[in-house]
């Protein structure tokens, strides 16, 4: 089969070629120290965070927002079709157990055992449509929680 296409088209197509689509999905993933137990400080989140941006990079997920409070991570990602969300969060999750657990073995004596994260973790989707709102709402929830100059803080406490 022999395609004469038009030389405008050739060209165009020899210089620049884009897939047929973009696409890309975006999660919302929580997950909870194991116990619900409120373990993680200050330096211990400074480390997750940058922990989990990196393994993020390495892994391709495009990680769009992430906070976490003393007992919880929410983490908010997009990944391609071809990409499983358990297969990333079990990534996310491991990978952040082992290098927390090295780094900080006061975090073994807290949690009295090996396990740093609780098994289970919920999953939203999120379209890309609400996503500005979500990393919005996440901001402002975490702030509101651990901030204690943070006016709202107060108002949701009453």
């Amino acid at each position: 089969m022999d395609l004469d296409l038009a030389p405008q088209v050739k060209q165009v197509l020899e210089t620049r070629w884009e897939p047929v689509y973009r696409s890309q999905l975006h999660y919302l993933v929580t997950w909870n120290t194991r116990g619900r137990r409120p373990v993680l400080k200050e330096r211990h989140l400074d480390f997750l965070k940058q922990l989990l941006r990196q393994t993020c990079e390495e892994r391709g997920i495009e990680l769009v927002e992430l906070v976490a409070g003393q007992d919880h991570i929410h983490a908010l990602f997009g990944l391609r079709p071809t990409q499983s969300v358990a297969s990333a969060v079990r990534e996310l999750k491991g990978r952040s157990s082992m290098d927390l657990m090295a780094q900080f073995p006061e975090l073994r004596v807290w949690l009295r055992g090996n396990l740093l994260w609780d098994e289970r973790y919920a999953v939203e989707t999120v379209s890309p449509l609400r996503l500005e709102k979500t990393r919005e709402r996440l901001n402002q929830s975490h702030r509101a929680l651990f901030d204690p100059l943070y006016p709202e803080a107060w108002a949701a406490a009453s």
